[in-house]
């Protein structure tokens, strides 16, 4: 599922099963260490050290989907792994990089099988894994070579406030509405903003936004990040119902 490489050279430093203490709770500061599951590097002599390093999500094909570059990675221990037979669990340090998305490993997990086939699975998480959702969506949405701009040409697109627990739900919804599931359309108003204006050139009128139970969704939503969203889409000519 992961991938350790050097970035400029592309030499491969090592693949493992699964990653631990990386994504973390937003409170989480920093990370002191990761676990590295089932790694096929067994290190001899520790500490053991790697330069310009990135961390690559590959799906069950061995096709990359997503990619964090993390710089300065540092062996410090090495044992035999209880999960992978002839394959080892290494505790590395990262200096302290941490991403505050506690369900992206999970999100990840399940998108090694691919994307999202069916709309709606990101309803599914409790409100408070919207975040992750989005974060892996942007992720593989870019490293998939797609741009940041609305992909389908209808004149309509509709999303239910009922679904929007939070900011991060609405742009999930966005998102999936008009680019199909996994699809992306912004995570804040500025890359929002981007994805309307890389738009104009190929829609002369964007589209209409039918947003149903939108009461539900104003008390829901942070009443600043929505307004913010309200009128990005406005002044970009998104008519919004």
């Amino acid at each position: 599922m992961y991938r350790l490489i050097e970035d400029e050279t592309q030499r491969e430093i090592l693949t493992a099963a699964d990653i631990h203490g990386f994504f973390v709770e937003p409170s989480t500061a920093e990370s002191e260490s990761v676990i590295v599951i089932g790694s096929s590097l067994n290190p001899g002599k520790l500490p053991l050290s790697f330069e310009d390093v990135e961390f690559q999500v590959r799906d069950v094909q061995g096709k990359e989907i997503g990619a964090y570059y993390v710089g300065h990675v540092e062996v410090l221990g090495a044992k035999e792994s209880g999960a992978i037979q002839d394959r080892v669990d290494l505790t590395v340090s990262l200096d302290g990089y941490a991403l505050p998305y506690p369900y992206a490993g999970e999100i990840w997990r399940a998108w090694t099988y691919g994307p999202p086939a069916e709309p709606g699975l990101w309803k599914s998480l409790p409100a408070e894994a919207h975040e992750s959702w989005l974060h892996v969506v942007q992720k593989a949405w870019f490293r998939s070579g797609r741009q940041a701009m609305l992909y389908g040409d209808a004149d309509t697109y509709e999303i239910a406030g009922a679904d929007l627990a939070n900011i991060h739900s609405f742009y999930c919804a966005l998102g999936e509405a008009v680019n199909g599931p996994g699809g992306y359309l912004g995570s804040n108003p500025s890359a929002l903003a981007d994805c309307l204006f890389n738009s104009r050139g190929k829609h002369k009128k964007l589209f209409r936004l039918a947003w149903r139970d939108f009461d539900v969704s104003r008390r829901n939503i942070d009443e600043e990040e929505l307004d913010w969203a309200l009128e990005v889409m406005r002044d970009y000519g998104v008519d919004i119902e």
